[in-house]
């Protein structure tokens, strides 16, 4: 699992080219939303995303117990379908900060992302 708090994050993540760019680019574009939303006047270079308010990439099928362990905080969950692939996001709300989940589709166990689309 990749924490996602500053643009390099995501840079890491461009240069390991072990996912689709299309998917990295929503990833992207939800991280420059936040840092919009935030306007502390700080450069993109600068800014950082708290801990307790963050994005996280998940890698692997062992990252699916982080969702688990999260499951009474989850506020909701996609399912996007892009060109090269489809992935799902998921919003973790735990003590008013918001935490968003990232994976491709075929990272965890086939049967647990089918019971999330219910």
């Amino acid at each position: 699992m990749k924490m996602i708090q500053h643009i390099s994050d995501i840079e890491e993540l461009k240069a390991r080219s072990s996912v689709p760019i299309e998917y990295i680019k929503e990833i992207e574009s939800e991280f420059l939303s936040w840092y919009e939303a935030e306007e502390t006047g700080e450069t993109l270079i600068e800014f950082r995303l708290p801990t307790e308010s963050c994005m996280y990439h998940l890698e692997g099928k062992e990252d699916a117990q982080f969702i688990v362990k999260q499951m009474l905080h989850v506020e909701y969950i996609e399912k996007e379908e892009l060109v090269d692939c489809s992935y799902f996001r998921i919003g973790i709300m735990n003590d008013h900060q918001m935490n968003v989940l990232f994976f491709v589709e075929g990272t965890i166990d086939k049967r647990f992302e089918q019971w999330l689309q219910q």
